[in-house]
């Protein structure tokens, strides 16, 4: 009977051990390919964005995942095409405001409907800041009614709403 017993509990080690080392092996990854937990989500205007107090930066990023190390913070822009230098800005200023919520985010992915692209973050939050600290800046200018320079480009003209009375729109 003892013996049985001894045998049964050897056995169900066993299969903890096997599952556990199967698990490592393959660990299980969601649609986006990402080997993690879910744990935040926006869900459009009722969610509330994350706030830092210390940069007073406001942002959330679309979701957030427990990943080895930290947390997973994600960009998903439904364009085709490239990752642009905004949409990294953009994601850096959430994380540093998700930061600021208690979330401790050490790297963010982009995607598009046909790219996808990891980046690291800084460990420290005043790094981070320094990074986007001239975007903020301009971006804080603009709120007060500066007037600031045109940035002229092909695809921006082409569906900016004011293209009709601009000096700088690009043709083509």
């Amino acid at each position: 009977m003892i013996d049985q017993l001894l045998y049964l509990l050897l056995g169900a080690a066993g299969l903890t051990v096997a599952f556990y080392s199967i698990d490592r092996l393959f660990p299980k990854k969601d649609k986006l390919g990402i080997d993690g937990n879910l744990v935040w989500t926006d869900e459009g205007r009722k969610t509330k964005p994350f706030f830092n107090n210390v940069y007073d930066v406001l942002g959330k990023p679309d979701l957030m995942y427990k990943i080895k190390g930290g947390i997973l913070a994600v960009e998903y822009k439904s364009r085709k095409g490239n990752i642009y230098e905004s949409d990294i800005v953009q994601t850096k200023c959430a994380a540093l405001a998700a930061r600021g919520s208690g979330y401790k985010v050490i790297k963010f992915l982009v995607i598009t409907a046909t790219r996808k692209q990891y980046f690291d973050l800084p460990r420290s939050d005043r790094a981070l800041y320094k990074e986007i600290e001239p975007y903020i800046v301009y971006t804080r200018q603009s709120k007060t009614g500066c007037k600031l320079p045109a940035t002229p480009d092909r695809f921006k003209c082409k569906s900016c709403a004011f293209n009709y009375k601009c000096n700088y729109v690009q043709e083509n």
